[in-house]
């Protein structure tokens, strides 16, 4: 309640001046209706204090009288007139109807110059509808409301305010200055009142048409500009234009009264603030010229071009013959001619306001109410019409035929409706110009983003064309990505990032994708969430949310700040920014399932090039070792994996060693983490090929590996397996970290399992030393087989796994089979088993046959 309180005190003060001056002028109007006894003479305001006559009232007591213009009235009543307030108190004592005798000098119209007369005058009653007197009040009031409705819809801009004080001081000059003067005190305030509203209405003029329809400094740059910027600055209020008449008024009454002249006058105000008003205009006219000509907005332009044409044709004529023709010519026949034009000036401006919403301002013409009036029209025309007709057809022969009026009747049916619809186009394109403009702009911008498919040029039109179209502060655009909402376009004051909450999605499509923030509130009682992004919203001047959601999935959020002139946008827009918004849906669906599909691709493509590189890692063929056949072979779950198997140099004494690995993780991470620990341990085994120091050291490494990564890499290790193949001997040497326990597979068909070491701990998984290497004795035709855990974990559509009683199986029945047929049956009953599904884990196979 405090600030509507304190919004109706602004309000208060803002119209306080303009309401003052309404009042003087409601007071003149309604003093010349009082009924008081008047003669029908206008005194010449030229001559301040004098009785001299100016005009006569037609049909009036002093016109019948004989009372000519030029004349002097020197005494009313038998009473010499010793000043005008005498003649009102004498006139005050008489009643309307009553006679009365006045003493007049001529003034060389009806009889020669200075000679006396008495003549007889009936006293009427003063009429304000005589004259062109009534169409200037009409006139200062139409500035008037203007003004007034211009500041209450827009109070808080300075440019409202300007333009209120401007209108103000027009009305004061047509109902004041306009006024015919008489005896009464009052004509004397009211002129008075006229003449200050003369000598400020021109820099009022001048500062108005500088800062509209937008500060002129704001947006030129040439020297003048500068120069009203500097002014700007130097006082906000343009103060020196303001003073510059006063000072010219009061040099001009110096110099008369230095001279012992009088001072000139026009239309009882001072000649040359006359000519200071005209100076004024004409650069008030200049400055809205370059505006209409030059601003950047274009609707601004458009705005700005009708008034300037109305104030042009309006202003014109009033300065050439209500200054220019009393000036040089030395008479005011023709003032009444230039002041009629001045009615352009509010006609063009409010024209500007409901067409273009200058200054923001949006008026709601309603089209059932202009075609009810477009239709009264044509109505009211054929009325005129029929009426001519019958007029025109009275007493002829086809009047009187039966017929006459049924095809009289049925002409002006079918007339009718094609002449209201041809009349309905203009007004239409008078009235909703901007209002067609925008759906035009909506339905091109729409069609330009269906044209796109890159997401960049997409958010562009939508982030940088929706504020110029609905004249917004900003807009900004975010897309959902796993479960957030980014900002990818927009203020960089907006928060980058925000949660996408279920319940404002449900609630915004709920009201057709489109939502104030201040209809939030039922939904913020319900999710603190929902509060919390309305208040962060709130607190970044957002005003509308529309979501971005197809039939399939929601896309995003559009943020909308404000009007940037503080007005809502109308019914008819928001349903144009919904059906933008729903199209912009689609078309960024559209983009970001192309995004996807491209981010894919590329990442098929890389898996694929790491896929070839890890591959190329893995020996394409076993190196022969005397007293051996050897295979390995490496299945990864996806297109690349995390197992490995590589050959490593041996002492000299020991033949060859083939080590495979496990490494946690799968997919690009694993495939990484192999890489480097089947880099590891070639390099570590180029100069350490003893068994035992090759797993301490690559221990030690990969355990380092983690530390360095600051614990980014906890839980990351290689779960390996060692053999090594003495040349033309049985005996196999092996150690094991974290790989199963190998089978062998004897030559007689039974099946064990190799002793595990002490511990089997992975390598890398803690910084233990004390790997150990055993060994024990292969017969020849016995086969040992290593293997990862993704052989036994390999799962068939129930679920079971194949387990370690699974491979023994498959394993008993390759015992006639060399070491790569063994490892080609292994891996076919494996895909039987799991029924061609894809399998979970890497599989890696090692077998290796003891021959003579």
């Amino acid at each position: 309640m405090e600030w509507m309180r304190r919004n109706r005190r602004q309000r208060a003060v803002l119209l306080a001046p303009g309401i003052l001056a309404f009042l003087i002028a409601t007071f003149s109007v309604v003093d010349m209706m009082l009924p008081k006894p008047y003669d029908g003479v206008v005194l010449d305001s030229d001559h301040p204090g004098s009785s001299i006559v100016r005009n006569v009232v037609p049909s009036s007591g002093a016109e019948k009288a004989g009372i000519s213009p030029g004349d002097t009235i020197l005494g009313i009543d038998r009473t010499m007139l010793k000043g005008l307030s005498s003649a009102q108190l004498i006139l005050s004592r008489h009643k309307i109807g009553e006679e009365i005798s006045y003493l007049i000098r001529s003034g060389g119209r009806r009889l020669p110059r200075g000679q006396l007369e008495e003549v007889r005058v009936l006293l009427g009653r003063r009429s304000i509808w005589d004259g062109s007197y009534l169409y200037a009040v009409l006139l200062g009031f139409c500035f008037f409301l203007v003004g007034a409705f211009v500041l209450l819809r827009q109070p808080k801009l300075p440019v409202s305010r300007i333009f209120f004080n401007m209108c103000a001081l027009f009305m004061l000059f047509l109902v004041c200055r306009l006024r015919p003067a008489s005896y009464s005190w009052v004509d004397s305030l009211v002129l008075t009142t006229g003449t200050v509203a003369l000598l400020l209405l021109p820099a009022v003029f001048l500062h108005f048409f500088l800062v509209f329809p937008k500060p002129i400094w704001e947006w030129r740059h040439d020297p003048l500009a500068r120069l009203v910027g500097w002014l700007a600055r130097f006082n906000k209020n343009l103060l020196p234009l303001y003073l510059l008449p006063p000072i010219v008024y009061a040099l001009a009454v110096f110099w008369a009264h230095r001279r012992g002249n009088t001072l000139p006058l026009i239309s009882g105000a001072p000649a040359p603030n006359w000519w200071v008003m005209v100076v004024y205009m004409i650069l008030g006219l200049g400055a809205l010229g370059i505006s209409a000509g030059k601003l950047p907005d274009a609707r601004q332009r458009r705005g700005a071009g009708i008034v300037f044409l109305g104030a042009l044709f309006g202003i014109l004529p009033f300065v050439v013959l209500a200054v220019g023709f009393p000036s040089f010519l030395h008479t005011e026949r023709f003032l009444s001619y230039g002041v009629a034009p001045l009615i352009l000036v509010p006609l063009t401006f409010a024209y500007a306001i409901v067409r273009f919403q200058l200054l923001n301002i949006r008026v709601i013409l309603r089209k059932s109410i202009l075609y009810t009036v477009t239709t009264a029209f044509v109505t009211a025309l054929y009325a005129l019409a029929i009426a001519f007709a019958n007029h025109i057809f009275r007493g002829t022969a086809i009047a009187s035929s039966i017929y006459f009026p049924i095809f009289f009747a049925l002409a002006i049916v079918l007339l009718f409706e094609p002449l209201r619809q041809h009349l309905q186009e203009p007004v239409d394109r008078f009235f909703f110009a901007e209002r067609h403009r925008l759906q035009e702009a909506m339905v091109r911008l729409g069609e330009a983003m269906t044209d796109e498919v890159e997401l960049g040029p997409i958010v562009t039109q939508l982030v940088d064309r929706l504020p110029e179209l609905l004249h917004l502060h900003f807009a900004a655009l975010y897309i959902l990505r796993n479960r957030r909402l980014y900002r990818i376009a927009g203020p960089e004051s907006l928060p980058p990032e925000l949660p996408a909450n279920d319940i404002l999605f449900r609630h915004l499509k709920g009201h057709a994708s489109l939502l104030r923030i201040g209809d939030l509130a039922p939904i913020r009682l319900l999710s603190s969430q929902v509060d919390e992004i309305g208040e962060l919203l709130s607190r970044h001047e957002v005003e509308m949310l529309g979501l971005l959601a197809s039939s399939r999935r929601n896309v995003g959020l559009m943020l909308l700040s404000d009007s940037a002139g503080q007005t809502r946008l109308e019914r008819e827009e928001e349903e144009l920014l919904r059906a933008l918004l729903h199209q912009a849906s689609l078309v960024l669906e559209t983009s970001l399932l192309l995004e996807e599909k491209t981010r894919q691709a590329e990442f098929e493509r890389e898996l694929k090039i790491a896929s070839s590189i890890q591959s190329s890692l893995l020996p394409k063929k076993l190196r022969s070792i005397p007293g051996w056949e050897r295979a390995a072979r490496c299945i990864p779950a996806r297109e690349v994996g995390g197992d490995f198997f590589s050959e490593l140099p041996c002492p000299s004494d020991q033949g060859g060693a083939l080590i495979y690995g496990d490494v946690s993780g799968k997919s690009i991470s694993g495939a990484l983490m192999m890489m480097a620990a089947h880099e590891i341990l070639n390099a570590i085994a180029l100069g350490h090929p003893d068994a035992e120091d090759l797993l301490r050291l690559s221990n030690e490494r990969l355990y380092g590996m983690r530390d360095r990564s600051g614990g980014r890499e906890a839980g990351r290790f290689v779960a390996l397996g060692y053999l090594g193949f003495p040349e033309n001997s049985g005996r196999l040497r092996y150690g094991l970290a974290g790989q199963p326990s190998p089978l062998i597979l004897r030559n007689k068909g039974t099946i064990e399992d190799l002793p595990l070491p002490p511990h089997r701990i992975p390598l890398g998984a803690l910084s233990l030393d004390g790997k150990r290497i055993l060994e024990t004795t292969l017969d020849p035709g016995d086969l040992v087989l290593g293997y990862s855990d993704g052989v036994t974990e390999a799962q068939n559509p129930d679920g079971a796994f194949l387990g370690e009683d699974g491979l023994r199986e498959i394993l008993a029945g390759c015992r006639d089979l060399p070491c790569e047929g063994v490892l080609k049956k292994i891996t076919h009953d494996i895909q039987q088993f799991t029924e061609g599904r894809a399998p979970y884990d890497d599989i890696t196979l090692v077998a290796a046959r003891r021959i003579d």
